[in-house]
């Protein structure tokens, strides 16, 4: 009888989140601590290029992206810190990002109602295609890439800063607008294969909620190409609806207070002109 109590112990990572809980399980089993051991011995001579890849919270996310399988989740880390190295992420909020952002804005100064950080964008203010003829597209993908570090990094200051009561972030996409000229030409289709690879890979477990609004028809085009990418808990995470706005109100005010949106998702919301703003 002992034993099987053991086995059922739950340890929580109090160094990591204090007592406070959001929607992603933060619980471990004795098994999976173990694991969690070997892992922290496994990976202890990486040289990290960010001291939040070596936390115990972003370990566990890896481990649980690889079935907690130690060796994989090690080269699964690896190759974050290579491909971070290689794409100079430590620079990348330092980079001049003046035309980009005025051409294809979003915002991350949002919060849902734990605090958890968001970012917001609509893609009627997008022209994929006039990135792509242009050889824009790479700096386009690149610069989502920031915005995905950007909401990363707050959530782990704003949890430091007793800000939010969670460990995610999230994103809004309102599909208003959405062609297939537009944004979904072929050189297009590239942006969402990349955001996709990269949100699975660098940053597994990191997302909370994922609204994809106004949605149209054609959208299946771009779920066709990212659902063999996505996995189980951020497809489960993943809530696409069409325009019918009592029904994805009702979704997304559920979680974001209306002085956390923009105008176009009926917020009041005035963002700062000030990137990365904590």
């Amino acid at each position: 009888m002992g034993d099987t109590k053991l086995l059922y112990t739950v340890i929580i990572i109090v160094s990591l989140v204090g007592t406070t809980f959001s929607r992603e399980n933060l619980s471990l089993t004795k098994a999976e601590k173990q694991k969690l051991d070997q892992f922290k011995d496994a990976v202890s001579k990486i040289s990290f290029p960010a001291e939040w890849m070596q936390q115990e919270l972003n370990l566990v996310r890896y481990l649980r992206a690889r079935q907690w399988d130690v060796q994989r989740a090690k080269s699964m880390l690896q190759e974050t810190v290579d491909w971070w190295e290689e794409n100079n992420m430590k620079d990348i909020h330092n980079e001049d990002w003046t035309n980009i952002e005025k051409d294809f804005p979003l915002h991350t100064d949002g919060v849902d109602k734990l605090g958890q950080p968001a970012f917001v964008f609509a893609f009627a203010e997008w022209d994929l295609r006039g990135a792509a003829v242009q050889g824009r597209l790479n700096r386009v993908i690149r610069w989502f890439f920031k915005a995905f570090d950007d909401v990363h990094q707050k959530s782990i200051e704003y949890h430091k800063l007793g800000k939010t009561n969670g460990t995610q972030w999230n994103v809004i996409a309102d599909m208003d607008k959405l062609s297939r000229q537009q944004h979904l030409c072929i050189q297009c289709l590239r942006f969402y294969t990349e955001l996709a690879l990269i949100l699975e890979s660098r940053y597994p477990g990191g997302s909370d909620k994922l609204f994809v609004v106004n949605s149209p028809s054609i959208f299946q085009i771009v779920l066709s190409l990212i659902n063999p990418i996505l996995s189980k808990s951020t497809l489960n995470s993943l809530k696409v609806i069409g325009a019918n706005k009592e029904e994805w109100g009702k979704a997304v005010y559920s979680h974001f207070a209306k002085d956390q949106l923009p105008e176009n998702l009926g917020g009041t919301k005035k963002y700062s002109s000030v990137w990365n703003e904590i």
